[in-house]
């Protein structure tokens, strides 16, 4: 579903659109979703305190529509690990540092680190917010919707399926991804940047499509099977023989809304006892069974064996799939045939006709200055177009991007001022993952670069026999290669500003760019600000930049090992 969340708020409510199951957002009006669905889950899987207790659990006397699949024993030493990595998270009260990139993961698909309030550099230009994360046509399918030609039940039958193959794909990427610490932008009511692991936030992206898979607004659930299966996809923009994303703003306050995992009338206190199962509707309570699910399959997922993995990851995937987004493909070819089926949303196929208004009353209705739905397509991708040409990479971070949106995670805009797209101009196809892990030595005495001190800013680095700093080698966008420390996304290797230039970590990629020079087989690490070399004071094994570093000496030369 579309959740909403109580950041998103103001700006959704500014442009009349309503996600999948809510995003948290800003001042309290618009509810948790999402979020609660995926830490709640967790952390009921993982037996640790939700902080909610309530004794009229409805899931206590159901026998459907509860996770099938909970099993953690070969995951024993994952889940230490996550269980050792606690976070102090009065945003989500996500509680562990997985839970939380998770939470950003399936925010991200949403929202795309966009302040929702402020979706464009530009007042007078367009929503960004809309334009690059919410309406873009190639992404309903991680809202599990149909796309707007999907018209009719084979365009519902083939929404289903390519909702199915995405899901699968966004987990075994996650499962495959490099591990690491990566800064991705948290969007919502405000923005900030936050650090989290890159495989539980891309496991984030799978989390939000099989969670949107339940939203009412999103799909036909039905109770006579605990809403287990999937019997219909619904539609964001007018598609013809589908019922529709209703919009309504209104009913999401209210908590009316199917995007809305809570009953009208319930957390009016804003305390824990708001949050009791008893205060979920069914189907929300069904996503969270099945969240539970999905957490164990990647939890087990994550303890395999590198090697082992992918395929792993591809038969747990598969076995969600089966067990809680299938659907029957004549049924859902059929299902609008009988009109009581469609509710005041549907619009009438081609030819068609009874229950259900035309393309063009339900266009007018979504008042977007068209009634065209190809013109409003057209629109958005401009829209988009202008958007991306308006976005880069923070330095230092080029090579981490959704490349489904074309977005970096980390990103800024390139200017104060509405840069206007070239005709003809269109957003670069960018990689997921283009860094590599590796290891820096020195060629003259064979040590690897570590920290005196941790990763923490500031601290020293010298080549000596300890535990080497790992870095990820980013390329900008002039060639020039920055060193950013694997485990900790927001240190890079850099140098002080004293006579001596001590080499460090710090918290910036400003003037940290280098020019890696070959020496066949070993390297010179160039400084692009000063046009100076990393060179070893082997008796002190401290690593300097200055004038004194010269590019013919062994002690500038460095071995980079490939992780």
């Amino acid at each position: 579903m579309k959740l909403k969340s109580i950041a998103c708020f103001v700006a959704i409510a500014a442009s009349a659109q309503v996600t999948a199951f809510t995003q948290l957002g800003g001042s309290g009006v618009m509810p948790i979703g999402h979020e609660w669905l995926t830490r709640t889950s967790a952390l009921e899987l993982l037996s640790q305190n939700t902080q909610v207790e309530d004794a009229n659990d409805p899931r206590l006397s159901w026998n459907k529509g509860l996770a099938k699949s909970t099993e953690l024993n070969i995951a024993q030493t994952e889940v230490a690990k996550i269980l050792a990595s606690r976070r102090n998270d009065n945003t989500y009260y996500s509680e562990y540092d997985a839970i939380f990139a998770a939470i950003v993961g399936e925010r991200w698909v949403d929202i795309a680190g966009f302040n929702v309030t402020n979706a464009s550099i530009d007042p007078t230009g367009p929503n960004c917010f809309n334009a690059v994360a919410q309406e873009p046509a190639d992404l309903q399918q991680d809202h599990f919707m149909r796309r707007y030609d999907d018209v009719g039940g084979a365009g519902g039958v083939d929404a289903a399926k390519r909702g199915q193959a995405r899901f699968i794909d966004h987990f075994v990427n996650a499962a495959m991804a490099q591990s690491k610490q990566i800064k991705v932008w948290d969007g919502g009511g405000y923005a900030s940047a936050v650090e989290v692991d890159h495989n539980y936030f891309l496991f984030g992206r799978a989390v939000h499509l099989f969670q949107d898979s339940f939203s009412p607004e999103h799909t036909v659930r039905l109770p006579e099977d605990n809403y287990e299966k999937v019997w219909q996809v619904k539609a964001y923009l007018c598609s013809e023989g589908a019922e529709q994303h209703t919009h309504a703003t209104g009913d999401a306050i209210s908590y009316e809304s199917g995007d809305v995992i809570w009953y009208p009338g319930t957390r009016t206190d804003g305390s824990w006892e708001g949050y009791r199962p008893s205060n979920m509707k069914p189907v929300a309570l069904v996503a969270l069974e099945a969240s539970k699910d999905l957490w164990a399959a990647f939890i087990r997922t994550m303890a395999m064996p590198l090697e082992q993995r992918e395929a792993y990851a591809r038969t747990q995937a598969q076995m969600l799939v089966d067990a809680w987004l299938s659907f029957d493909e004549v049924a859902m070819r059929q299902w609008y045939d009988d009109e009581s089926r469609r509710d005041h949303t549907y619009v009438l196929a081609p030819g068609e006709s009874g229950k259900g208004k035309s393309l063009e009353q339900c266009m007018a209705e979504l008042n977007v200055g068209t009634v065209s739905q190809l013109e409003r397509v057209a629109q958005l991708d401009e829209e988009r177009r202008q958007c991306l040409y308006n976005v880069e990479a923070v330095e230092g971070y080029e090579d981490l991007n959704d490349p489904l949106m074309d977005m970096p995670y980390n990103w800024q805009w390139k200017s104060t001022f509405w840069k206007t797209a070239p005709e003809g101009w269109q957003a670069p196809d960018l990689p997921a993952d283009a860094g590599q892990a590796m290891i820096l030595k020195s060629a003259e005495t064979g040590l690897s670069v570590s920290s005196e001190s941790g990763l923490e800013n500031h601290a020293r680095l010298k080549a000596s026999g300890n535990t080497p700093v790992e870095f990820i080698g980013v390329t900008g966008k002039n060639q020039q290669v920055y060193f950013r420390a694997r485990e900790n996304a927001g240190l890079f290797l850099s140098y002080s500003a004293s006579s001596s230039g001590y080499v460090k970590l710090w918290d910036s990629a400003k003037d940290s760019g280098f020019d890696l020079i070959d020496q066949g087989g070993v390297w010179n690490l160039k400084n692009t600000r000063w046009a100076q070399y990393v060179w070893l004071d082997s008796s002190s094994q401290q690593l300097h930049l200055n004038r004194h570093g010269k590019a013919s000496n062994d002690n500038a030369k460095w071995v980079i090992e490939q992780r």
